[in-house]
């Protein structure tokens, strides 16, 4: 727990023992602000004894911690008072905490939302209330309370406070601090900062930050993995279908027929040809294999062009009777460089077509034009 004690020195503090049991119950995810003093416009100046704020979950409570000289007989809901063992009746604590939630409501709407929530809609900001008393125990009646619950067990609150969702929880937003944040409830509040939450705050602002970053590296990597084991698969092919190995029962030998009258033999049927990748396929296979791993780097992604440029002139399958489509290869190349480096001439230092003639007579072939097909070439 991070705990921020008010700044008034001769405010009526929480018990070191209350203090250090919480912190015990709860982790730094929950902020707690105690002796907390609240001016909202238009309502009385509101005492509250603590104001939890998970960070983690976007959930905000307002608790009233009461001891009383007798054990607590019936705890009712607002509109009637509490009954303490012997007959004493005491002023209701739910009444109390109620009204210190309105005002602290309206004080987050004013001061904290519009800057560190600017999203938010202040129409959907929930806070929790409760009422603490060491002196509520088993044999206590709680009556129905419509609003808060009422607690007699630390361990119990504190269960509340870590576990507890919201259907409209008030996270930070991507780019919010939470030292920001905290330091501008402190103020609300006019509580402390101590020097140890602060480094606290400052390193978990760090933690995060090295997180997000050791994530995206780590879905750019499984993003690359993903890309080449697509690009080995669809360049094995497809293969035909294996009827027989998907239904064994059509592998059995049906019984022999009858012998027919001799008819005019019949040509066997020509085997369908199982469907291939298509050319753009291909050609996506080859440069989704050679960009893995390729940074922002112009030398990087001009050596991948090259790579992908030799598997293509290397694959049989990409040679038809028209030869190698440059185009398409530039077509399908140039997504890969665009948001670096605007343009595959840019990359290559030269238009498309001659850089790809110049690869394919460096590796001993002689391209040559195609009547009819100005962007291929034929070097078969």
């Amino acid at each position: 727990m991070l705990h921020f004690p008010s700044v008034n020195s001769a405010a009526h503090g929480p018990s070191p023992r209350d203090v250090a049991k919480l912190s015990e119950l709860l982790d730094d995810d929950v902020w707690a602000f105690s002796n907390c003093r609240v001016d909202a416009p238009g309502r009385p100046v509101a005492e509250v004894d603590w104001f939890f704020y998970n960070a983690r979950h976007g959930t905000l409570m307002v608790s009233e911690w009461k001891g009383f000289p007798q054990r607590v007989v019936c705890a009712a809901d607002t509109g009637a008072k509490w009954e303490l063992e012997g007959g004493l009746m005491v002023a209701n604590p739910v009444e109390q905490v109620s009204r210190q939630l309105d005002a602290v409501r309206s004080a987050l709407r004013i001061s904290i939302l519009p800057e560190h929530f600017p999203g938010f809609d202040p129409a959907q900001l929930r806070l929790m209330q409760s009422v603490y008393s060491p002196q509520v125990d088993e044999r206590t009646v709680i009556e129905r309370i419509r609003w808060g619950r009422v607690y007699g067990s630390q361990p119990d609150l504190a269960a509340v406070l870590s576990a507890a969702t919201s259907p409209a929880p008030l996270v930070l937003p991507d780019g919010g601090t939470r030292l920001g944040l905290a330091a501008a409830l402190c103020a609300l509040f006019r509580t402390s900062l101590p020097a140890d939450v602060k480094a606290k705050l400052q390193r978990s602002k760090q933690s995060e930050h090295a997180n997000r970053i050791q994530r995206i590296s780590a879905i750019h990597r499984q993003i690359a993995a993903l890309h080449e084991e697509l690009a080995a698969l669809m360049l094995a092919g497809t293969p035909l279908d294996d009827h027989s190995a998907r239904h064994p029962a059509a592998s059995i030998p049906a019984p022999a027929p009858a012998p027919a009258p001799a008819t005019a033999a019949t040509p066997p049927a020509v085997a369908a040809k199982a469907p291939g990748l298509t050319e753009q396929q291909r050609m996506q296979a080859h440069l989704d294999r050679t960009f893995k791993g390729v940074n922002g780097s112009k030398d990087a992604a001009a050596k991948a062009l090259e790579r992908a440029w030799r598997s293509v002139l290397n694959d049989p399958q990409l040679h038809g009777d028209t030869g190698i489509s440059v185009s398409l290869f530039g077509a399908v190349g140039a997504p890969l460089v665009k948001q670096h480096h605007g343009s595959l001439p840019k990359v290559l230092g030269m238009q498309l077509r001659k850089w790809c003639v110049l690869q394919a007579r460096a590796v001993g072939m002689n391209p040559l034009d195609v009547p009819g097909q100005p962007s291929n070439i034929r070097v078969r």
